[in-house]
């Protein structure tokens, strides 16, 4: 593969143009990723009682529903986002990933993880909290984590 920058200050905006033969799966991830720079935000606005917060997102451990409210975890305090979860899975940084239908976390916060014998995955948080994957992601998760 080839690679062809062009830098002109007089461009109105910034372009990302590919040409390609065929759609492969590195190729497939790494327009995922060009677009998913564009759409990112460096932080989540969430809500606790009446006040607003703005968490960055490394400080977030997980992100979940919950009695079909979306619960955001940071700070060893939980707090609710107006964002549906699919939204949040639009604009969340890369290194969050989905282990259940409703739940997404983020790898930098993870401590350890255990298998449990029922073939599920519990996941071990460094501010001591702790989700368990659904085997529907199971695989994914290994992919990921490299297991």
């Amino acid at each position: 593969m080839k690679v062809k920058i062009t830098i002109d200050p007089s461009f109105s905006e910034d372009l990302v143009h590919f040409k390609i033969r065929s759609l492969t799966p590195q190729l497939s991830e790494l327009i995922a990723y060009a677009n998913h720079i564009e759409q990112s935000k460096d932080q989540l606005t969430v809500k606790l009682d009446q006040e607003i917060y703005f968490l960055k997102w490394r400080e977030i451990t997980r992100i979940y529903l919950e009695n079909r409210i979306l619960q955001v975890r940071a700070k060893q305090q939980v707090f609710h986002a107006q964002l549906r979860l699919y939204r949040i899975k639009e604009i969340m940084p890369p290194h969050f990933l989905q282990i259940s239908q409703s739940e997404v976390v983020n790898l930098d916060q993870i401590k350890h993880l255990e298998l449990t014998t029922n073939g599920l995955v519990l996941i071990h948080f460094l501010d001591g909290d702790q989700a368990y994957s659904s085997r529907r992601y199971l695989k994914t998760i290994k992919e990921v984590l490299g297991l």
